[in-house]
């Protein structure tokens, strides 16, 4: 929790850098007043309040619900520590910000490429809360290290992902521009400094909005546990692969009917504005997190019961890519249906597979403990793959395929019943290993482990490591060849009929000159 102190120490940095800069003609600062952020119809700022709800709703909601009740959660604050904080910081500049080149690793999809063109403040490589994370450009202690930089003067957005200085010059993963006098959207398939292809700082949750006079009049970036393999208007990118989950640019809105009158103003002020500008999927991260700006003067003692008290059941899903005004809805498809549906057994390992049909995205295998049931797991499977495998726990199981594409799913394959058997008991540890070396050639020999039909046989560089070998040996307890130069640790297990892998015997070391 962060005390008061805290923030007063934050309130001091910020204050002593601006003084710090008061001397240059065009001073950069962290946090401070905006443009306009795009045009009053750009998608940010839409009101979605009559937008009809989407057909996928109910299960999309469920998705993130995860088979719980996911709360919302603030993803912004104020200090967390020593060159740490909460939120993602943005930094003003004016327009004669001097410019800096960067280098990027998704160059082809990154503006300003081989040239000065980002106005990155160099107080932003020493000094702390320029980036997101809160530590300066030349550490490098992970995370998504976002830097947002508006030019005021020119009305222009820069925003970089993965920001660091590596002593010589500014490296990151991507960087995109964007003209916040028009509504000019990344082109198809193109990332930005977010996953979604978006701009981040017009959907950040802001001090300043929530405890200023006006309503907000924007929607706010919210964070998914996985995406799904397309995306949908206004996203550009595709950052995932799960066809049961939403697209990168889905649009939650908060529902009308939910009662938000016993929050404190400020927090009902952030609900109203989820009601009608809702909150876009633009990452993969943790469900339901809501982005907001890093400013020392947020308590989190209110911020996390407010947000707490809403959860991904009192919000809806609306119609995937909906444009507003009569823009049609996106058109009806019927995915074609999995067929030949096959299953094999063999102890407690699993193996299905099917006949995918033509043009889809991915398939749900349902499963059930009766006919027609999916009350055990839904999984999803990307293609191209047609096939899953694996270890089962003991019981009878009802599987069917269906296929996914961007519409929704298709009808069921043929339903196969997985029977995995019981009473497999798992091994014992083996008898003592024992080893003896002649020159180059080792000789292992080991007591019977009980309920073992086989043996695995370990060794590794380190003790438990099993990172040399990991090899099935049979069912014999003993085994020799030579083996190159080295010292080595090994142990064996014991592994059953239906493929249970029991504790490991003592280790013993060989040294092979």
């Amino acid at each position: 929790m962060r005390t008061a102190s805290a923030r007063l120490l934050a309130f001091a940095f910020v204050a002593a850098t601006a003084a710090s800069l008061a001397a240059q003609s065009s001073p950069a600062t962290i946090g401070g007043p905006l443009p306009p952020l795009f045009p009053a119809d750009n998608w940010w700022n839409q009101d979605i309040s009559q937008a009809p709800v989407a057909a996928e709703s109910t299960a999309l909601i469920n998705f993130i619900n995860n088979g719980g009740t996911r709360r919302l959660h603030p993803d912004f604050g104020g200090i967390a520590g020593p060159n740490q904080i909460y939120g993602i910081p943005y930094v003003v500049v004016a327009g004669d910000q001097p410019k800096r080149q960067v280098q990027f690793y998704y160059a082809s999809e990154s503006d300003g490429v081989g040239q000065p063109f980002y106005p990155i403040p160099d107080e932003a490589i020493t000094q702390p809360y320029w980036i997101e994370g809160g530590a300066p450009g030349n550490q490098s202690p992970g995370g998504d290290r976002h830097m947002l930089i508006v030019d005021k003067d020119n009305r222009r957005l820069y925003e970089l992902f993965d920001l660091g200085w590596d002593g010589t010059k500014w490296t990151a993963g991507s960087g995109a521009f964007f003209d916040l006098q028009t509504n000019g959207r990344r082109p198809d398939g193109w990332t930005s400094a977010d996953a979604a292809g978006l701009a981040i700082l017009p959907g950040l949750v802001r001090y300043d909005e929530v405890y200023g006079p006006g309503e907000i009049t924007h929607a706010f970036r919210v964070t998914v546990r996985a995406t799904n393999n397309f995306y949908v208007w206004p996203a550009s990118h595709v950052a995932g692969n799960n066809t049961a989950a939403p697209p990168n640019g889905t649009r939650l809105r908060l529902k009308a009917s939910k009662d938000i009158s016993g929050f404190p103003p400020e927090m009902q002020k952030i609900f109203r504005a989820m009601k009608k500008y809702g909150l876009i999927v633009a990452d993969n991260g943790s469900d339901m997190y809501v982005t907001g700006a890093f400013d020392p003067r947020w308590n989190n003692n209110v911020l996390n019961p407010a947000f707490r008290g809403l959860n991904a059941s009192d919000f809806e899903v609306i119609q995937l890519g909906w444009r507003g005004g009569s823009a049609p809805p996106p058109p009806a498809c019927t995915p074609g249906t999995p067929t030949d549906l096959w299953a094999t057994v063999n102890g407690y390992t699993v193996q299905l597979g099917w006949t995918p049909p033509a043009g889809v995205a991915g398939h749900l295998l349902d499963v059930g403990s009766a006919t027609g049931l999916t009350n055990i797991t839904s999984i999803p499977i990307p293609m191209p793959t047609t096939g899953l495998g694996g270890t089962v726990a003991a019981g009878r199981y009802y599987v069917r395929a269906r296929a996914a594409m961007s519409c929704g799913v298709g009808a069921a394959s043929n339903e196969v019943v997985v029977d995995v058997p019981s009473g497999c008991a798992v091994p014992t540890a083996p008898g003592t290993l024992t080893t003896s070396v002649s020159g180059r050639t080792v000789a292992l020999a080991w007591g019977a482990a009980g309920s073992a039909s086989a043996y695995m046989l370990e060794a590794g560089s380190a003790p438990g490591l099993a990172n040399i070998l990991n090899t099935n040996v049979g069912g014999a307890r003993s085994i020799g060849g030579p083996v190159p130069p080295g010292t080595y640790y090994v142990r064996v297990r014991g592994r059953s009929t239906c493929g249970q892998t029991g504790p490991a015997s003592n280790e013993a070391v060989v040294v092979v000159p």
